[in-house]
């Protein structure tokens, strides 16, 4: 286990997340079927069990022939061909091809032996059960040799991929019903607040339904976590946040608890961090986001302490919680942050901002509409440096959100 240097003074968001990410367990692996591998990452390198494709194929409909029989490709020298009648097997195990022959042929099916071109039926007239070839083709054209896809033993699938509906095909295409993926990481959501309210019941003043949690879930469901956790909120009382999490702690890799992360008189969280492990650090430098702690445990798990307010919540999952369950899972390098451009100047600060921004494309660029909207109507977050002034029409790194 490692811990953060700057476990007291609030570290970088680069520094708080390596401290994560160096403490996080490591997920075993699982073997699924294809069905249901969508979305999870996949655990190792898959190889090519075999030959693709396993034989010679065409690759348009049209009429297989040998080469060397279709003459020069001049009009007066012109191959005429005696076309096989069709037969059943031709689609699983075609018969050679005579000389002298060709033989109709469909998109896919395997190249009769013998066979080295196909030549598209527009490049042909065919009369009286001969064919005459009226443009010259090369040898193998229009065919897919044994192999030409991938070789028995090639790499087609790369350790750290998450899985798409074209690499599930693509394993399936090679013969392989299950797939080996990292087991989806158990995170357990606690939400603290003596003023919350389940949706759904009655609010009687001075308190707020709970909207945190279904923040919290959704986002981690969509980033491939197994969510567990009570539905209720706690109320504010260490003992029973303590007890909370040391029962989560029993099956999750990791415990999120949101509210109580500040330095309230009912703010339960940093202190909740020292009573369950090691604190790797207390608050980190950004805004919103700031009063996000976080412990490790004697056995290696993670509790992250992440603040109440919606806008505040929601930067720490995009910027610490999902990074961090995209390492566990050993996910491939995500692609390059997509951008916009300012409408309106941001001056400095010296801590590294996430605003919620709506967004609106005008010929072909993206513009950040909207500047510090409501977390809940935010399309993505822009990403502003600390100590950075920035001029309207600067581009800025997105976080996307939808």
């Amino acid at each position: 286990m490692t811990r953060c240097s700057c476990a007291i003074a609030s570290p970088s968001v680069d520094e708080a997340l390596a401290a994560l990410i160096d403490t996080a367990p490591t997920l075993d692996t699982t073997e699924v079927a294809l069905h249901a591998a969508l979305g999870r990452t996949l655990a190792r390198t898959i190889r090519a069990p075999r030959a693709y494709p396993p034989f010679n194929r065409a690759m348009m409909d049209g009429y297989a022939a040998r080469h060397a029989e279709l003459g020069d490709g001049n009009p007066g020298n012109a191959a005429a061909l005696r076309v096989r009648p069709a037969s059943d097997s031709d689609h699983s195990a075609p018969h050679p091809l005579p000389a002298g022959h060709c033989a109709a042929i469909a998109t896919g099916a395997p190249l009769p032996p013998g066979a080295d071109v196909v030549l598209r039926r527009e490049r042909v007239n065919v009369s009286a059960g001969w064919l005459h070839v009226i443009e010259p083709a090369s040898p193998w054209a229009d065919c897919e040799t044994v192999g030409a896809v991938a070789m028995p033993g090639a790499p087609i699938l790369s350790s750290g991929t998450i899985l798409t509906a074209g690499h599930l095909s693509l394993a399936a295409r090679h013969g392989l019903a299950t797939l080996p993926v990292r087991r989806a990481p158990r995170v357990a959501v606690l939400v603290t607040g003596d003023e919350l309210i389940p949706p759904g019941e009655p609010c009687p003043p001075g308190s707020i339904h709970d909207s945190n949690s279904i923040l919290l879930q959704a986002t981690l469901t969509r980033l491939g976590a197994e969510v567990v956790g009570p539905a209720a909120p706690l109320a504010d009382h260490l003992p029973t946040l303590e007890a909370a999490v040391r029962r989560q702690l029993a099956d999750a890799d990791v415990v999120c608890l949101i509210g109580g992360s500040s330095v309230g008189t009912r703010d339960f969280g940093r202190a909740l961090l020292t009573r369950v492990g090691t604190t790797l650090f207390e608050g980190v430098s950004m805004r919103p986001g700031r009063p996000t702690s976080a412990a490790a445990t004697p056995d290696g798990k993670l509790v992250i302490a992440l603040p109440g307010r919606p806008a505040a919540l929601l930067t720490a999952l995009q910027v610490l919680v999902r990074p961090l369950l995209e390492a566990m899972q050993s996910s491939a390098a995500a692609t390059p942050a997509p951008c916009a451009r300012l409408v309106s100047p941001i001056g400095p600060m010296n801590a590294a901002r996430y605003l919620p921004v709506r967004l609106e494309c005008r010929d072909g660029t993206w513009w950040t509409l909207e500047q510090d909207v409501e977390a809940e109507y935010a399309d993505a977050l822009a990403v502003i440096p600390a100590h950075r002034t920035l001029d309207a029409s600067t581009p800025v790194n997105l976080i996307a959100l939808r």
